[in-house]
This record gives C-alpha cells, structure tokens and sequence, in this order.
C-alpha cells in the first residue's frame, strides 16, 4: 500500500500546524512585548514630567520677557522728550 493511505488520517492535524506555531510564535512576541511595556511605562511617564517641567520654564521665561518689555516701554514713555539718535 502507498505510504499516503497511512497518513491521509492525518492530513488536517499536519495542515494545522503551520498556523498553530505562527500564533504561538505571535503570542510568545506579544507577551514579551507586554513584559517590556513596564519599563516603557515608566520612561513615557519620565517624560511627561520632562515635558511639564519644560512647559512650566517656559511660561516663566515668556512672564518675564513681557514683564522686561513693559518696563522698557514705561522708560521709553518717560523719556519721550529725549531726542532720538541720529544715524
């Protein structure tokens, strides 16, 4: 008898395993991907802070910047009768 008639019962479980280890190889990738996320939690929320941190300087830096430009527009207007340089 042909070797095909012994293993033709087992034609669909041998035609299932080619996908059967691609979704255990996706699903062993996905988990380790998961296990990493923790660490990439924490540096996402590092981060964030470092964003917030650097917004809050900058608002600080653009108070200032137009608290300086009010107090140069109140000398120039205090000094308005002074004659302007000449070129």
């Amino acid at each position: 008898m042909p070797f095909i008639v012994y293993i033709a019962p087992f034609i669909p479980f041998l035609a299932m395993l080619p996908p059967s280890i691609a979704a255990v190889w996706i699903a062993s990738r996905w988990l380790k991907s998961r296990a990493g996320g923790t660490a990439m939690q924490a540096e996402l929320a590092a981060l964030h802070d470092e964003v917030a941190a650097l917004r809050q300087a900058q608002a600080d830096t653009l108070e200032r910047l137009d608290f300086s430009e009010r107090m140069l527009t109140q000398l120039r207007e205090a000094r308005g009768g002074l004659p302007k340089a000449s070129s």
